[in-house]
Protein backbone atom coordinates (compact mmCIF):
# COMPACT_ATOMS: atom_id res chain seq x y z
CA UNK A 1 0.00 0.00 0.00
CA UNK A 2 3.16 2.17 0.13
CA UNK A 3 6.89 1.43 -0.32
CA UNK A 4 7.88 -1.01 2.41
CA UNK A 5 4.32 -1.24 3.78
CA UNK A 6 2.39 -4.49 3.18
CA UNK A 7 -1.25 -5.25 4.01
CA UNK A 8 -2.34 -8.83 4.66
CA UNK A 9 -6.13 -8.58 4.42
CA UNK A 10 -7.93 -10.99 6.75
CA UNK A 11 -11.58 -9.94 6.51
CA UNK A 12 -13.17 -7.94 3.71
CA UNK A 13 -15.08 -8.08 0.46
CA UNK A 14 -12.98 -11.06 -0.68
CA UNK A 15 -14.66 -13.31 1.92
CA UNK A 16 -18.07 -11.68 1.96
CA UNK A 17 -17.74 -9.22 4.85
CA UNK A 18 -20.17 -6.31 4.89
CA UNK A 19 -19.05 -2.82 5.98
CA UNK A 20 -15.84 -4.21 7.49
CA UNK A 21 -12.22 -4.81 6.51
CA UNK A 22 -9.50 -6.04 8.88
CA UNK A 23 -5.91 -7.08 8.41
CA UNK A 24 -2.30 -6.92 9.51
CA UNK A 25 -0.03 -4.19 8.13
CA UNK A 26 3.73 -4.78 8.25
CA UNK A 27 6.22 -1.90 7.97
CA UNK A 28 9.82 -2.44 6.95
CA UNK A 29 12.42 -0.61 9.09
CA UNK A 30 11.86 3.18 8.77
CA UNK A 31 8.98 2.65 6.32
CA UNK A 32 6.19 5.23 6.36
CA UNK A 33 2.57 5.41 5.24
CA UNK A 34 2.07 9.10 4.34
CA UNK A 35 -0.79 11.29 5.49
CA UNK A 36 -4.16 10.31 4.09
CA UNK A 37 -7.88 10.32 4.85
CA UNK A 38 -10.75 7.86 4.48
CA UNK A 39 -14.50 8.29 4.06
CA UNK A 40 -14.89 5.82 6.95
CA UNK A 41 -13.29 5.25 10.36
CA UNK A 42 -10.04 3.35 10.93
CA UNK A 43 -8.66 1.62 14.03
CA UNK A 44 -4.89 1.07 14.36
CA UNK A 45 -3.40 -1.22 17.03
CA UNK A 46 0.33 -1.85 17.33
CA UNK A 47 1.11 -5.57 17.51
CA UNK A 48 4.90 -5.51 17.55
CA UNK A 49 7.85 -3.21 17.03
CA UNK A 50 8.32 0.54 17.49
CA UNK A 51 6.05 3.00 15.72
CA UNK A 52 4.51 6.46 15.71
CA UNK A 53 0.99 7.22 14.54
CA UNK A 54 0.33 10.86 13.64
CA UNK A 55 -3.09 12.50 13.47
CA UNK A 56 -3.07 16.08 12.12
CA UNK A 57 0.37 16.59 13.69
CA UNK A 58 -0.36 14.94 17.02
CA UNK A 59 2.29 12.24 17.42
CA UNK A 60 1.51 9.10 19.43
CA UNK A 61 4.49 6.91 20.36
CA UNK A 62 2.87 3.49 20.31
CA UNK A 63 3.50 0.60 22.67
CA UNK A 64 2.27 -2.90 21.74
CA UNK A 65 -1.53 -3.06 22.15
CA UNK A 66 -1.91 0.73 22.15
CA UNK A 67 -4.68 1.84 19.80
CA UNK A 68 -5.51 4.96 17.80
CA UNK A 69 -8.96 5.19 16.24
CA UNK A 70 -9.48 7.89 13.61
CA UNK A 71 -12.93 9.06 12.46
CA UNK A 72 -13.76 9.55 8.79
CA UNK A 73 -12.14 12.55 7.11
CA UNK A 74 -9.34 13.04 9.68
CA UNK A 75 -5.80 13.00 8.23
CA UNK A 76 -3.35 10.50 9.71
CA UNK A 77 -0.10 8.68 9.00
CA UNK A 78 2.09 5.96 10.52
CA UNK A 79 5.77 5.09 10.48
CA UNK A 80 8.17 2.48 11.81
CA UNK A 81 10.78 4.25 13.94
CA UNK A 82 13.19 1.30 14.12
CA UNK A 83 16.20 1.10 11.81
CA UNK A 84 16.48 -2.68 12.21
CA UNK A 85 13.15 -4.31 12.99
CA UNK A 86 9.76 -4.55 11.34
CA UNK A 87 6.65 -3.11 12.98
CA UNK A 88 3.19 -4.59 12.57
CA UNK A 89 -0.30 -3.23 13.16
CA UNK A 90 -3.77 -4.72 13.28
CA UNK A 91 -6.13 -2.42 11.39
CA UNK A 92 -9.92 -2.17 11.16
CA UNK A 93 -11.73 -0.19 8.46
CA UNK A 94 -15.47 0.52 8.58
CA UNK A 95 -15.92 -0.39 4.90
CA UNK A 96 -15.72 -3.52 2.79
CA UNK A 97 -14.43 -1.43 -0.15
CA UNK A 98 -11.63 0.64 1.42
CA UNK A 99 -9.75 3.39 -0.35
CA UNK A 100 -7.77 6.46 0.70
CA UNK A 101 -7.04 10.02 -0.37
CA UNK A 102 -3.46 11.23 0.03
CA UNK A 103 -3.06 14.53 1.90
CA UNK A 104 -0.30 17.11 1.28
CA UNK A 105 -1.33 19.50 4.08
CA UNK A 106 1.41 20.61 6.50
CA UNK A 107 0.69 19.88 10.16
CA UNK A 108 2.71 21.32 13.05
CA UNK A 109 3.94 18.33 15.03
CA UNK A 110 3.76 17.82 18.78
CA UNK A 111 4.42 14.71 20.85
CA UNK A 112 1.49 13.45 22.90
CA UNK A 113 1.77 12.02 26.40
CA UNK A 114 1.56 8.24 26.78
CA UNK A 115 -1.82 8.20 28.46
CA UNK A 116 -5.28 7.56 27.05
CA UNK A 117 -6.65 10.66 25.34
CA UNK A 118 -9.66 11.82 23.31
CA UNK A 119 -9.18 14.68 20.84
CA UNK A 120 -12.46 16.64 20.59
CA UNK A 121 -13.90 15.93 17.15
CA UNK A 122 -10.92 13.74 16.30
CA UNK A 123 -9.06 10.61 17.27
CA UNK A 124 -9.12 8.50 20.41
CA UNK A 125 -5.83 7.12 21.75
CA UNK A 126 -5.99 4.15 24.12
CA UNK A 127 -2.83 3.52 26.13
CA UNK A 128 -3.25 -0.12 27.09
CA UNK A 129 -1.34 0.28 30.37
CA UNK A 130 -3.96 2.65 31.84
CA UNK A 131 -7.08 1.59 29.93
CA UNK A 132 -10.29 0.69 31.75
CA UNK A 133 -11.02 -3.05 31.72
CA UNK A 134 -14.18 -5.08 32.30
CA UNK A 135 -15.19 -8.76 32.44
CA UNK A 136 -17.61 -9.89 29.71
CA UNK A 137 -17.41 -13.53 30.82
CA UNK A 138 -15.61 -15.84 33.27
CA UNK A 139 -11.82 -15.43 33.34
CA UNK A 140 -11.92 -12.82 30.56
CA UNK A 141 -10.81 -9.18 30.59
CA UNK A 142 -11.71 -6.68 27.84
CA UNK A 143 -10.77 -3.14 26.79
CA UNK A 144 -13.11 -1.17 24.52
CA UNK A 145 -11.00 0.71 21.96
CA UNK A 146 -13.77 2.31 19.90
CA UNK A 147 -17.53 2.62 19.59
CA UNK A 148 -20.13 5.35 19.08
CA UNK A 149 -20.32 6.05 22.81
CA UNK A 150 -16.57 6.65 23.07
CA UNK A 151 -16.36 8.49 19.71
CA UNK A 152 -19.72 10.06 18.77
CA UNK A 153 -20.81 9.22 15.24
CA UNK A 154 -18.43 6.29 14.82
CA UNK A 155 -19.85 3.54 12.61
CA UNK A 156 -17.99 0.55 14.11
CA UNK A 157 -16.99 -0.85 17.51
CA UNK A 158 -14.26 -3.08 18.87
CA UNK A 159 -11.45 -3.70 21.31
CA UNK A 160 -9.04 -6.14 22.89
CA UNK A 161 -9.62 -9.16 25.12
CA UNK A 162 -7.52 -11.51 27.24
CA UNK A 163 -8.65 -15.00 28.30
CA UNK A 164 -7.13 -17.14 31.03
CA UNK A 165 -7.53 -20.92 31.12
CA UNK A 166 -11.22 -21.68 30.68
CA UNK A 167 -11.98 -18.04 29.86
CA UNK A 168 -14.88 -17.68 27.45
CA UNK A 169 -17.83 -15.68 26.25
CA UNK A 170 -21.41 -16.98 26.27
CA UNK A 171 -22.95 -18.23 23.03
CA UNK A 172 -24.29 -15.19 21.19
CA UNK A 173 -25.03 -13.58 17.85
CA UNK A 174 -24.92 -10.08 16.36
CA UNK A 175 -26.97 -8.03 13.90
CA UNK A 176 -23.76 -7.20 11.97
CA UNK A 177 -20.57 -8.89 10.79
CA UNK A 178 -17.67 -9.42 13.20
CA UNK A 179 -13.91 -9.98 12.81
CA UNK A 180 -11.95 -11.78 15.55
CA UNK A 181 -8.13 -11.96 15.35
CA UNK A 182 -6.07 -14.09 17.77
CA UNK A 183 -2.62 -12.46 18.25
CA UNK A 184 -1.40 -14.71 21.09
CA UNK A 185 -2.29 -18.12 22.46
CA UNK A 186 -4.72 -20.65 21.02
CA UNK A 187 -8.47 -20.12 20.78
CA UNK A 188 -11.33 -22.51 20.17
CA UNK A 189 -14.23 -21.07 18.22
CA UNK A 190 -17.61 -22.80 18.12
CA UNK A 191 -20.08 -21.83 15.39
CA UNK A 192 -23.38 -23.75 15.26
CA UNK A 193 -21.71 -27.14 15.79
CA UNK A 194 -18.51 -26.39 13.85
CA UNK A 195 -15.26 -26.25 15.82
CA UNK A 196 -12.24 -24.16 14.77
CA UNK A 197 -8.76 -23.68 16.29
CA UNK A 198 -7.15 -20.26 15.83
CA UNK A 199 -3.80 -18.73 16.76
CA UNK A 200 -0.83 -16.80 15.36
CA UNK A 201 -3.00 -13.91 14.05
CA UNK A 202 -5.55 -16.24 12.45
CA UNK A 203 -8.82 -14.35 12.00
CA UNK A 204 -12.43 -15.48 11.97
CA UNK A 205 -15.25 -13.72 10.13
CA UNK A 206 -18.56 -14.22 11.93
CA UNK A 207 -21.32 -13.16 9.54
CA UNK A 208 -24.42 -11.45 10.85
CA UNK A 209 -26.73 -13.86 12.70
CA UNK A 210 -24.30 -16.76 13.24
CA UNK A 211 -24.32 -18.16 16.80
CA UNK A 212 -20.78 -18.50 18.16
CA UNK A 213 -18.43 -18.19 21.10
CA UNK A 214 -14.70 -18.31 21.83
CA UNK A 215 -13.03 -20.21 24.67
CA UNK A 216 -9.46 -20.74 25.84
CA UNK A 217 -9.03 -24.46 26.51
CA UNK A 218 -5.28 -24.26 27.18
CA UNK A 219 -3.24 -23.42 30.31
CA UNK A 220 -1.66 -20.43 28.53
CA UNK A 221 -3.32 -17.03 28.14
CA UNK A 222 -5.06 -16.17 24.88
CA UNK A 223 -5.83 -12.75 23.41
CA UNK A 224 -8.15 -11.39 20.73
CA UNK A 225 -8.74 -8.22 18.76
CA UNK A 226 -12.42 -7.98 17.86
CA UNK A 227 -14.28 -5.57 15.60
CA UNK A 228 -17.97 -5.18 14.81
CA UNK A 229 -19.50 -3.60 11.71
CA UNK A 230 -21.92 -1.82 14.05
CA UNK A 231 -21.58 1.31 16.21
CA UNK A 232 -22.04 -0.42 19.58
CA UNK A 233 -20.89 -3.86 20.85
CA UNK A 234 -24.40 -5.29 21.10
CA UNK A 235 -25.01 -9.03 21.24
CA UNK A 236 -27.91 -11.40 21.82
CA UNK A 237 -26.96 -14.16 24.28
CA UNK A 238 -28.54 -17.57 23.57
CA UNK A 239 -28.39 -21.11 24.93
CA UNK A 240 -24.94 -22.68 24.57
CA UNK A 241 -26.33 -25.63 22.61
CA UNK A 242 -27.06 -23.25 19.73
CA UNK A 243 -23.30 -22.92 19.20
CA UNK A 244 -22.22 -26.41 20.29
CA UNK A 245 -24.67 -28.58 18.35
CA UNK A 246 -25.34 -28.40 14.61
CA UNK A 247 -28.92 -27.62 13.68
CA UNK A 248 -30.05 -26.43 17.11
CA UNK A 249 -29.74 -22.67 16.51
CA UNK A 250 -32.60 -22.40 14.04
CA UNK A 251 -34.83 -25.33 15.02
Amino acid sequence: IAPGVMLDCMVGAHNGARNLTTGVVTFDPLAKLPYHTHTFAESITLLSGEAVVEVEGRMYQMNPLDNVTVPRGVAHSARNTSRQDEASFHIVLASSEPDRTWVDTFFSRRSMAQRSYMQPGGERYTHSADAERYEPGPNASFIDFFNAELIPGLEMSGGYGEFGQGGRLPAHLHDFDESICIPTGDATCMVEGRRYQLGNLATALQPRGRVHYFINETPESMSMLWAYAGPMPERLVVDGACADVAGVAWD
